[in-house]
């Protein structure tokens, strides 16, 4: 069988577990249990212990902020394991910030395959989707020799698959009220899942927090007697927004000038962060810091669907997976930095379940936005319907509700009449298919479940 063919089985096989990013969940909250993880990791020889690891939580910022991390961190062989995909699934694995081939995902996955067997024979479960993953590209990283890997939270903190790694810094980007139906009503509550991932005497950087949930990290690092950290002791401003493209701006470290093609005062946040972080670990494996390749390195960062803008004659599209009240006021910021006539906006909107499309919406009530909903292809998809019923009260003006993401593009599209800026947002799968129909990319598709 060729590589294509095979991987294309595989995909298969690996789309028949629960899925909890994809599909709703049966419980409430879903069902995670890291005693299942640890029985995986042993059964493969803990390839969760002996590494140099990063771990990243955060409501906002967690996947810019890993990306950031490795990319700055390129003089090593790094890895990364992040989610979600945006078109292939290869992408959740990195080496070397690029996607690991179909080859290697074959060979792996091949041997770590064995662990439904095993777990089915012996506990008469299978695992999850994500615990599976988080097995396959630990074990990746060990078999392929990589010297740190930078590892993303899937969901919460405490509780994440991820969370069997005893790392050498962990990360905590900015926390805001999301997955509610999960992790908790209210911040505290939230802060205290992200929290979780906090080790004993392990060092911790945090982001700029709102106080309730600062107090939660400050508390939980004196517990764990974990020194803290914070983004806020990086000096970092921004200096000039780019001219001729506006796809880029550029910023000063102390007396370094580095650019940056993620945009917005919120990508400054994480780059702070990242920053930091990356001080942090050199200064404890007692490396030299040569921050002008160090930033060069970071400035590399780029990342679909994260206030991506793109260009295409009149027409102008600003893709991003704001879904959160925060991470939506940070997207119109955005968009009153780089567009001019805000009254030749269409807006895009789709959302998953277990967010809440009310509160991400209402930083747009200002604008008065003509507004298209959509739902993209994924089983966790929020209706339509439903996001409708959750906002009427905004009063916005809604063009039209549609199941259908591309056909909501050519929708925006033709209101405009090719001059104008879509704003496509939402779930981070609405912004993948939004890119698929400008740049022509011909998606993975699975069978879910």
């Amino acid at each position: 069988m060729d590589q294509k063919s095979d991987y294309k089985l595989n995909i298969n096989k690996l789309m028949t577990l629960t899925n909890f990013e994809y599909e709703k969940s049966k419980s409430n909250p879903p069902g995670f249990h890291l005693e299942r993880v640890e029985y995986m990791m042993k059964k493969f020889d803990y390839p969760n212990k002996n590494q140099v690891f990063i771990h990243v939580a955060g409501s906002k910022g967690k996947g810019s902020t890993s990306n950031l991390i490795s990319n700055a961190l390129s003089n090593f062989k790094v890895g990364l394991f992040s989610s979600p995909h945006m078109h292939k699934l290869t992408e959740r694995i990195k080496i070397n910030n690029s996607p690991i081939s179909e080859h290697l995902f074959n060979f792996y996955f091949k041997s770590v395959w064995k662990i439904v067997e095993i777990m089915k024979e012996e506990l008469d479960q299978r695992p999850s989707f994500f615990e599976f993953m988080t097995l396959l590209s630990l074990v990746i990283f060990r078999e392929e020799k990589v010297e740190v890997s930078v590892i993303e939270v899937g969901l919460g903190g405490r509780l994440d698959s991820t969370n069997v790694i005893t790392p050498t810094i962990s990360v905590i980007t900015q926390i805001s009220k999301d997955h509610t139906n999960i992790l908790g009503k209210n911040i505290r509550k939230i802060a205290s899942e992200k929290a979780g991932i906090i080790k004993n005497k392990i060092p911790v950087v945090t982001s700029n927090q709102v106080k309730n949930a600062y107090e939660i990290i400050n508390h939980t690092a004196k517990k764990n007697k974990a020194k803290l950290y914070h983004s806020k002791d990086i000096n970092l401003r921004k200096i000039t927004t780019s001219s001729k493209s506006n796809l880029e701006q550029n910023l000063l470290f102390d007396k370094y000038r580095f650019r940056s093609y993620l945009l917005g005062k919120h990508q400054i946040e994480n780059i702070k962060t990242a920053i930091k972080t990356v001080e942090i670990f050199l200064q404890l494996h007692s490396k030299k810091i040569n921050w002008e390749q160090i930033l060069s390195n970071l400035g590399k960062t780029k990342m679909i669907g994260r206030c991506q803008i793109v260009k295409d004659k009149k027409l102008t599209f600003i893709i991003d997976g704001a879904q959160n009240n925060k991470s939506s006021k940070a997207l119109i910021g955005v968009v009153k930095e780089y567009i001019k006539n805000l009254d030749k906006i269409v807006w895009i909107y789709g959302g998953s379940e277990g967010h809440e499309s009310l509160e991400t919406l209402k930083p747009l009530r200002k604008l008065n936005p003509k507004i298209i909903l959509t739902q993209s292809r994924i089983p966790k998809a929020k209706k339509v319907e439903k996001i409708s019923e959750e906002i009427k009260d905004l009063n916005f003006n809604i063009i039209e509700l549609t199941t259908d993401t591309y056909n909501a593009f050519e929708k925006a599209k033709n209101i405009l009449n090719s001059d104008g800026t879509v704003v496509a947002f939402g779930s981070l799968y609405i912004a993948a298919e939004i890119v698929e129909k400008i740049e022509n990319i011909t998606p993975e598709k699975y069978n879910y479940g």
